[in-house]
């Protein structure tokens, strides 16, 4: 374990100089001097021999949990161990400017020479990397006269990710033989799309996987049997402009998009899939191409964990061109966008039809929630009229634009941050099941 040299101040506490003050006030009677004199050169000894009480060895060591997930509560651990005597200790520590402090620090009871743990919990605001650090402590001295602060000069890396207490959820309940809450419990039928064998027809045989020309050789139905295919390709497209911007409840719209994204490559990774991403904003940010495995998420993560939007608005038959350019297999595309600019939408929803000829492209957008209770309020003035007004005029034109993608082959989802995730997984699992790729 490694600890650090610590860097020691003292300061008097408020009881000092309201003593000191004390001592004083038989000079104000006439004659008393001395005895104001006797007191202040008593307190004095007193304070001397309490200060050289308070000196303590005391080491220190932090343990930050890597990587912290964004907008969750991530433990950072405390280590300490004091050489001398017992004491209190208030600990303080130095956190980036995005990361939102605990309520209360902690105060640690220190035996000497045993090790005790403390900690606090910190909430990221941004993802990236950061330095958390020095480390700050604080106690009383033995009388209370005096304060000493000690600093140890620890500097931890803290690397905050898209949230991954999600993924985690998953990972454990798939370990632990359960379905994560809020996720559909999807089954493969079997109709894949690469031909296996015939038999004959069953009860419960879809009708368009008859097979004619064989059932009229043989004299009987014949069903096509279809294998499925486990390790198909999912394409993640993440746009990064100047529309992922905004902010909802604490978080970017991009924010959410990479939470649901990171969540949807390792379902996608866990049942043997293929899964790439490309971010995107004025120039493409992050490629990745798809590939099956757990390792894959993980440099999916690297790859993204700090891009941040930008102000710029994508060229999106460009990067759309871009893409096709180096991916051309057959694939289920996820495009994490927003729909909130008609002009944009016009040009978007052109160039996924195109896409929509070789690929099942999938669009996800986060709905407002603020719009939503805006279009369902009761006006109570004009303000709130005009309001009303422009929230509705915004989710119609939100509705034109999913029903024309819809009516090119455009699978759509447009959901509220609280579903968000789970809502992209859900539609995922139910291609799958029904064999759309």
């Amino acid at each position: 374990m490694k600890t650090h040299r610590m860097i020691t101040r003292f300061s008097p506490a408020p009881r000092l100089p309201l003593l000191l003050a004390l001592a004083a006030l038989p000079a104000l009677l006439p004659g008393l001097l001395w005895l104001s004199l006797a007191l202040a050169a008593l307190l004095a000894g007193v304070a001397l021999a309490d200060l050289a009480a308070s000196r303590r060895t005391i080491e220190a060591v932090r343990h930050v949990s890597s990587p912290l997930s964004l907008g969750e509560a991530n433990p950072v651990g405390l280590s300490f161990r004091c050489l001398s005597a017992p004491v209190a200790l208030e600990v303080l520590d130095d956190l980036p400017l995005h990361m939102e402090p605990p309520d209360r620090w902690p105060v640690v009871r220190l035996q000497e020479g045993a090790w005790v743990e403390a900690g606090y919990r910190v909430k990221p605001g941004r993802r990236g990397r950061y330095a958390i650090g020095p480390l700050h402590g604080r106690y009383r001295s033995p009388l209370g006269l005096w304060r000493r602060t000690i600093t140890w000069p620890i500097v931890d890396e803290a690397r905050v990710y898209p949230n991954l207490m999600a993924v985690r959820q998953y990972e454990v309940a798939i370990r632990q033989g359960r379905q994560m809450e809020g996720l559909k419990r999807a089954r493969l039928r079997g109709a894949g799309t690469e031909f296996e064998s015939l038999r004959e027809y069953q009860d419960g045989d879809e009708f368009r996987a008859i097979n004619w020309p064989a059932s009229a050789r043989r004299g009987g139905l014949v069903t096509n049997l279809y294998q499925v295919d486990r390790s198909q390709p999912i394409m993640l497209l993440i746009d990064a402009g100047r529309l992922m911007i905004p902010h909802i409840r604490g978080l970017s719209r991009l924010d959410y998009v990479l939470n649901a994204a990171m969540l949807l490559a390792t379902v996608a990774a866990e049942r043997g899939d293929q899964v790439g991403m490309m971010l995107f904003g004025g120039e493409v940010k992050a490629f990745v191409p798809p590939r099956k495995g757990r390792r894959q998420v993980m440099a999916m993560l690297e790859s993204i964990y700090d891009v941040q939007p930008e102000q710029v608005e994508p060229d999106y038959g460009r990067m759309l061109a871009w893409f096709r350019t180096r991916h051309r297999k057959r694939s289920l595309v996820v495009l994490f966008t927003d729909l909130i600019d008609p002009e944009i939408n016009r040009g978007l929803t052109a160039h996924l039809s195109s896409m929509a000829a070789r690929h099942l492209v999938l669009v996800v957008t986060l709905t407002d929630p603020a719009l939503l209770e805006l279009s369902r309020c009761m006006p109570s003035d004009t303000q709130q009229a005009y309001e009303k007004a422009t929230a509705l005029e915004v989710l119609a034109q939100r509705a034109e634009t999913r029903a024309r993608l819809q009516r090119s082959g455009v699978l759509v989802i447009d959901v509220p941050p609280a579903s968000f995730s789970t809502a992209v997984v859900n539609q995922y699992l139910q291609i799958k099941e029904q064999g759309r790729l």
